[in-house]
């Protein structure tokens, strides 16, 4: 007997779905982006949705603990991904059920736009990581994503921040804040000049418009490498993607 099957409703991101492949490849890249820091370590991913990011953190770190608000998300996350090293609870992400300095990295993505209390959230991830920990945070950009509006487009946001907004945001919680962007490479930077496919303007589009058929033909050929992080002009980057250490060691 298989486990829940999860539907699509906008509020997270599932694997397998071409239509949404474009965001799933985006969560893709921040998990690859810290595989090398938590290799070897004890890491928290704090609302991890589906599944697929702690199993992908479990083939580098010693035990990753997945936590999920959502007891049909948790359920499909254990009978999906369960492992002895890799294991899923139930869990509000401001008020983690776990003791303090219980991990060397705590991982978050595409979580805090979700919150009503993002300062607590923040708080719980510090109080959590041991001393010198690492929080790998990532949140969309309000400058791309909903650019000239008061009200974030996607409804399932609360809030959105700007690069400089979001590490005003951590600084209060974290000894080190180091803020960088994912941004287009390959023949998706091309596309920003073109305009041939609208990743976010997508669902506001009708099928008479033609970048509703160029969206359903490519946005399944999209992959990781399509992508880079790096700093620079953060005002035009995807997602703001933040380092933050905890007191007792440096970036």
């Amino acid at each position: 007997m298989g486990g829940p099957e999860l539907q699509l409703t906008g509020e997270r991101t599932l694997p397998g779905i071409d239509r949404e492949n474009y965001w799933f490849q985006r969560h893709l890249v921040a998990y690859n982006h810290v595989m090398d820091a938590v290799a070897g370590r004890s890491v928290i991913d704090v609302g991890c949705g589906e599944g697929y990011g702690p199993a992908m953190l479990g083939q580098s770190a010693s035990k990753v603990l997945g936590v999920d608000i959502a007891p049909e998300v948790v359920e499909h996350a254990r009978f999906t991904y369960g492992t002895a090293e890799v294991t899923f609870e139930v869990m509000d992400v401001n008020h983690l059920a776990v003791q303090d300095s219980s991990f060397d990295v705590a991982v978050s993505f595409q979580v805090v736009e979700h919150l009503v209390d993002e300062s607590g959230y923040f708080s719980e991830m510090s109080r959590v990581l041991r001393p010198g920990g690492t929080a790998y945070l990532t949140t969309p950009n309000r400058l791309t994503i909903s650019p000239g509006r008061d009200k974030p487009i996607n409804p399932f946001h609360l809030r959105e921040y700007t690069p400089d907004e979001f590490a005003s945001a951590l600084e209060p919680h974290f000894s080190d804040v180091r803020i960088e962007g994912m941004l287009h490479a390959g023949w998706l930077a091309l596309n920003e000049r073109a305009r041939i496919v609208d990743f976010i303007k997508f669902y506001e589009m009708g099928r008479a418009n033609p970048r509703y058929w160029t969206h359903r033909l490519l946005t399944p050929l999209v992959r990781a490498r399509d992508f880079r992080i790096g700093s620079g002009d953060l005002s035009r980057c995807l997602d703001i993607v933040a380092t933050c250490v905890v007191a007792g060691s440096e970036l």
